[in-house]
């Protein structure tokens, strides 16, 4: 009597089904990772934006600044129009100071600009010496 033996070559449905779950699960963390890269790069790049302005208007002031130290009211939330590339709500707020009373001449300016909807904010400051 002769007996046969059968060889299946290939994977059984088992195998399969487990290896399309691992996909799928690194598929889903995948998609994942790249939700949370792209909706940080857009926070990055409007902070970005928001520090840019800010140090423009700082140069601007620090160059205007007057000779006498002398503590101003500030200049408070000047919009910004029209909206730079992809902020919105965006506002400035600049502040003189002086630091020491004992050194004339020298004035801290400040600029704050607040931006998007959350009101996220940027500091700049320089001391002026004139």
């Amino acid at each position: 009597m002769i007996a046969y033996t059968s060889r299946n070559s290939g994977f059984s449905a088992v195998e399969l089904l487990i290896a399309l779950f691992v996909a799928v699960i690194f598929l889903a963390a995948g998609h994942q990772l790249y939700a949370t890269i792209v909706q940080d790069s857009g926070e990055t790049r409007q902070r970005a934006k928001a520090n840019n302005i800010a140090y423009n208007t700082l140069r601007q002031y620090v160059s205007n600044t007057p000779s006498i130290c002398a503590p101003s009211t500030p200049v408070n939330n000047q919009p910004i129009t029209p909206d730079p590339d992809g902020l919105t709500n965006v506002f400035t707020t600049v502040t003189y100071s002086c630091p020491q009373s004992g050194l004339p001449g020298i004035t801290k300016v400040q600029v704050r600009v607040t931006y998007s909807a959350e009101s996220r904010e940027v500091v700049h400051a320089m001391y002026a010496i004139q």
